[in-house]
This record gives structure tokens, sequence and C-alpha cells, in this order.
């Protein structure tokens, strides 16, 4: 019986969470327009600082709430973005038969090394790959991420949409030409994929069994329009979202992880930098340390100290979970593939 009890509790805490009521809309949300209304003629006329509210305050007030509620999808910029910068694609095989991609910027020139990559996996048989889309800038060449999906997706397969109040219908995109690699896929994303790779990474999960490891992606799945005010500053927003099979979005909530796995804005930079200079591998898999032994106490050394490094490498989890799950899919289809061996008599 006591073995029982455990589980009773978490029946008992399902139960009584079944019962509690939904949660109440925020006071603000349940105003309608004749309470909206009163609640600003009462601040205006009574709030102790109310001679400050002219109409220009008003009107700031009211663009200041509705840019912060229709966020990731309208800033106001103090002048106009700088292009961003362009980031190198890198590939390289891991230990155990793992490919590993960072494509870098979505361009024409990342894509012609993406299909040199895939062609070389395919002639070492590399069964697994691994995406690391945290150094893919943010883009809106919708085009282009259907390009990238193309090297995973059969041909034909729908991918994902661009809808907009001013077009009639979504724009689609759908795959196109053969596909390069068919085999087990891992993404890395996190807060800062955005646009293009959010709509690659959406469709790779959709159309190509993609796991995604990491945090939830940035909600920026949208293509922007930028009108300047005057002289001054811009207003950039949202003209088109896309939308998956289905009607599905991911604007403006973003891509959850199907693995999550957190990581701090400096470690990230840090572990991103480090492969470029260092390569991937020693930032995946832990190095054996040195031991002492009979033979280095008989030397009189200690290989313990001697090998400690000032500032020892550190392990990119998110990719060293990728890598993991990548590993282990893997080993299971092959297993499953395996043929079974006849009983012997």
């Amino acid at each position: 019986m006591k073995n029982l009890f455990p589980v009773f509790l978490l029946v008992l805490a399902a139960a009584l969470g079944s019962l509690r009521a939904e949660t109440p809309p925020e006071p603000l949300e349940a105003l309608d327009a004749a309470q909206i209304k009163q609640a600003l003629d009462v601040l205006r006329q009574r709030q102790v600082a109310a001679a400050a509210l002219d109409e220009t305050a008003m009107a700031r007030a009211t663009l200041r709430g509705l840019i912060a509620s229709l966020q990731p999808g309208a800033v106001l910029l103090a002048a106009a973005e700088a292009p961003a910068e362009l980031s190198p694609f890198r590939s390289e095989v891991l230990a155990g038969g793992v490919g590993y991609i960072r494509p870098g910027s979505m361009q024409s020139e990342s894509l012609a090394s993406l299909d040199a990559a895939l062609d070389e996996f395919a002639a070492q048989k590399v069964t697994a790959v691994v995406l690391d889309l945290r150094a893919t800038p943010e883009s809106s060449d919708y085009a282009m991420a259907a390009q990238f999906a193309s090297r995973f997706v059969p041909p034909g397969s729908a991918l994902f949409s661009l809808a907009s109040r001013t077009e009639a219908a979504p724009r689609e995109f759908a795959a196109s030409g053969t596909p390069k690699f068919s085999g087990v896929l891992v993404l890395v994303v996190d807060q800062e994929t955005a646009g293009a790779a959010e709509a690659f990474s959406a469709a790779l999960r959709l159309r190509a069994d993609a796991m995604l490891v990491g945090a939830t992606t940035s909600g920026r799945a949208a293509e922007f329009e930028s009108v300047p005010l005057g002289e001054g500053p811009i207003l950039k927003f949202a003209v088109a979202e896309v939308r998956l099979e289905g009607d599905g979005r991911i604007y403006p909530a973003g891509l959850g992880p199907d693995l999550e796995v957190p990581q701090d804005v400096e470690e990230r930079k840090a572990a991103l930098d480090g492969a470029l200079a260092h390569g991937v591998a020693s930032f995946v898999f832990e190095q054996e340390r040195v031991q002492l032994n009979e033979a280095s106490l008989v030397a009189g050394t200690n290989p313990e100290i001697d090998a400690a490094a000032p500032e020892e490498i550190f392990l990119d989890r998110p990719l060293q979970r990728a890598v993991d799950l990548a590993t282990a899919i893997s080993l299971f289809r092959h297993k499953d593939q395996l043929p079974k061996n006849p009983r012997s008599n």
C-alpha cells in the first residue's frame, strides 16, 4: 500500500486541478468600448497629473500601448536598421557519424555550401544531421527558406504560406527539386531564431519529422514593412504572417522546442564563436581527464595539474543535447531496419 501513496497523490492533484475555475481575464481585457471611453474621460478630467494629458500625450500613450500589444509585430526605430552582418556557413562530421551544419545567412552562397556538405555526408553515409540555426540572422526571404527546406523534403510538399490582409489569397511555398537528405534531422533553435529561419524550422518539423532543441523561437515569422515618420523615427510593422498547413501559426508566439535546453546570451555567443575557431566537437564531447598514475609519481609530475587549462572549454548544452538526440534516434531506426536472425535449431 505504501507504494500506491505517491500515485494517489498524483491522481488527487490532477482531480483538484480539473476543478479549478479558468483564470479570469485581466481587468483591461474585460472592458467594452463604453467602459474604455469612460475610463479615459475620468483620467483626463480627474487624475492628479491630468493637466499633462493633452491630445498629443493621449495619442502618444495610445501608440505606446498599441505597439506593446502588437509585439513582436510592431516596433518604433530611431533610425533605419543596418543590414544584418553575414554569418558564415560551417559543416563537419562529428564522432558517431552525425553531420553538423550551421547554415549561417540564408543566401545563395550558403545554399551551394549546403548542397556540397550534404553530398559529402552522403559519401560518408551520414544518417543523422544537426542543423544549428542559432547563428542564422533574421531574414524575410521566404523563397530562399523554401529552397533550403527543399533539400530535406519530398518535391511538391506544401511548406508554408504568407497571408496578409491586403492580398486575396496567401502566397504558397512548396518544395522543389530532388531532396539531398532523408535521414534523422534535429534543429537547434533559440529566441533569436526569426523570420525565414522559423519558417524553415516549421517546414522541416512538419514535412521531415525534424525535432527542435533549445528555446522557443522569436515569433517574428512575418513579412515586415517600414514607414518613415517624417524625417525622424521609422515605424516597422508586420504586413503578412507565415502560416502552416491547417492554419497553424508561428507569429506571434514562436515555435516551442521538443526538448527545451536553456542557454544564456553570453554562453551562446561564446559557444558559437568558439566553434568557428576550434571546431564544433570540442563543445559537444567531454574530454577525458588525465589522471595521476604510477609513471607520473615516479617522474615527480602531476598530469592533472599540467593538463589543466587556464580556462576550460565549456560544453554547448543545446548542441550537445541535439547531437545526443540525433544519435539515439538514428540508432533506433537502424536497429528497426536490421534483418531478424532466424531462430537456430
